[in-house]
């Protein structure tokens, strides 16, 4: 975690220097609720350093790493900027008030400008599996680069979420709903000033294939694109 920080500080400050060297390769990963992104993504990454000579750059995935650098950055708890960063934008006089009453209020679009900073330079950097946050919009003008979306059916997902959290149908439908809705808006508020058409490269029904499957399918495309070389 501190060499991931030192590294993303150190990107920041080298910002300029690095517009001659060629960014990423880097892969995201975007999924529905009750879809193990992060479990994906750590096997992914480990099947990619096993296949990778040992004088290369190993990989590594991030999803929350990216909230723990942006909290340094307004110095502020991890938590409150994923909760400030999902929330609905603020009027300017309820900006305004808060920042009377609080002793460092970061607004909305504040916290969400970090995340891109933190989201572009780990992308720039490459060599990284990215869950979430965004990330799929914010590095796609990267050429070495994909982006995975995950999804299932929703009686899937609420097995899954039943399961995990030893909730009922009812509790975990809540939570799916609740959850996609927050994802998809934070998403879409990097989208709609890219104003792009299409994001994803591949999709996947994880009711329909296990794990080790999809990670086939990324590792035989990204060799064939050269974001890996064996």
């Amino acid at each position: 975690m501190d060499n991931l920080l030192l590294k993303y500080m150190n990107e920041r400050i080298l910002h300029a220097t690095r517009k001659t060297i060629e960014p990423g390769p880097v892969i995201t990963i975007s999924r529905e609720y009750g879809c193990s992104g992060n479990q994906l993504a750590e096997k992914l990454t480990a099947e990619i350093n096993n296949k990778i000579s040992d004088s290369q750059e190993k990989w590594r995935w991030v999803n929350k790493e990216i909230l723990k650098m942006a909290s340094l950055e307004l110095n502020i708890h991890q938590d409150e900027v994923r909760k400030i960063a999902e929330s609905m934008p603020k009027s300017y006089i309820a900006d305004l008030a808060h920042s009377f009453t609080d002793k460092y209020y970061v607004t909305n679009e504040k916290a969400k400008k970090i995340i891109e900073e933190v989201v572009r330079c780990l992308a720039i950097h490459g060599k990284v599996v990215i869950v979430g946050r965004g990330s799929e919009v914010l590095s796609h003008n990267i050429p070495k680069s994909m982006h995975i979306r995950l999804f299932a059916p929703m009686q899937w997902k609420i097995d899954a979420i039943s399961i995990r959290n030893n909730c009922t149908a009812i509790e975990a439908k809540k939570m799916i709903d609740q959850g996609d809705k927050l994802r998809i808006a934070f998403r879409d508020s990097y989208l709609k000033r890219e104003d792009l058409p299409f994001i994803y490269d591949l999709e996947f029904n994880c009711a329909r294939l296990t794990q080790s499957e999809i990670i086939d399918v990324i590792l035989q495309l990204a060799e064939r694109h050269a974001l890996i070389r064996t």
